[in-house]
């Protein structure tokens, strides 16, 4: 591990002191796994080893995975269809998973978040798990929201500030080919391939899933017209995510636009703003990779 990032041990220890602090919340402890029990869910956070692909390959990282399942008997959505053209496009945070080849599973809805110098843990690491382990599932149920005009102001502003200090061009990173006060649309850059993608970042007050906040959007370049092959690389994208380290935090869903594109989003309330200042910069850093990660896995199907 590198210096100064704190053990997978630490990182548990962390987390079940931050989420024990929710009203909403169960919290329980089993050795270094965490259980949080909610009215409509309930989420395992387990440490674990993932081994990276794309520019992360041959490397193995600390990373918190983040598995939520509904209470209750919810049946799990069988067609790959469903889950990339209907569940995941409405799925704020984390990616309703297909099924392991074989296995017959509930619902399920996965994160994963790794233990690294790209996105600083006690900085944002940690507020992403607990963001995952809290809002899962949330926008799928239909579960309301609490509202804060405050901390809304507060955090939309906090993100329109780090919007707005972004660098247009960052070479090896991306380049910023439209601006606007509550966004901006950028390309990737750092890999040829990957300068087909787009990156949207936006903050504002009638953000999709979630209103108030921030959503962060990468769309592949390539277009399917078969929406069955689309519908299984979603699953196979959200699946690499979740077990493996694409080199940017999984707290979202790939899903499937309705012309035929694999996209990438979260959407994060505005109440989190101030929590996590530097989020849609973190994000905007690490889509190159994400984006490689994606295209390597497309050239294998």
């Amino acid at each position: 591990m590198n210096a100064g990032l704190p053990s997978l041990e630490t990182v548990i220890d962390e987390l079940a002191e931050l989420l024990a602090r929710e009203p909403d919340a169960d919290t329980a402890r089993d050795g270094d796994c965490l259980r949080i029990t909610r009215q409509q869910t309930i989420t395992d956070v387990m440490p674990c080893r993932v081994q990276g692909v794309g520019v992360d390959a041959g490397v193995r990282y600390p990373a918190v995975s983040i598995k939520t399942v509904p209470r209750g008997n919810v049946a799990f959505p069988g067609s790959p269809q469903m889950r990339a053209s209907r569940l995941n496009p409405r799925s704020a945070v984390g990616a309703v998973q297909g099924p392991s080849p074989g296995m017959r599973a509930g619902l399920m809805i996965g994160s994963r978040v790794c233990v690294d110098a790209e996105v600083p843990w006690h900085a944002t690491g940690r507020h992403l798990v607990r963001l995952a382990a809290m809002e899962a599932g949330g926008t799928l149920f239909d579960a309301p929201q609490p509202e804060n005009r405050h901390l809304d102001r507060a955090g939309l502003g906090v993100w329109r500030n780090c919007l707005q200090s972004i660098a247009g061009v960052e070479p090896d990173a991306w380049r910023v080919i439209k601006r606007a006060p509550d966004g901006l649309v950028a390309q990737p850059l750092g890999w040829p391939p990957v300068r087909g993608a787009s990156i949207s970042l936006a903050v504002g007050g009638n953000t999709p899933l979630v209103g108030r906040g921030f959503q962060y959007r990468l769309q592949m370049p390539r277009q399917y017209p078969d929406g069955d092959e689309l519908a299984w690389l979603c699953d196979e994208l959200n699946r690499q995510e979740w077990e493996n380290a694409t080199g940017a935090p999984h707290i979202g869903a790939w899903s499937a636009s309705d012309d035929g594109y694999c996209r990438y989003q979260v959407s994060v309330p505005a109440r989190l703003g101030r929590r996590m200042p530097d989020l849609p910069r973190q994000l905007l850093e690490t889509s190159g990779a994400r984006a490689n990660s994606a295209i390597e896995l497309q050239s294998l199907a």
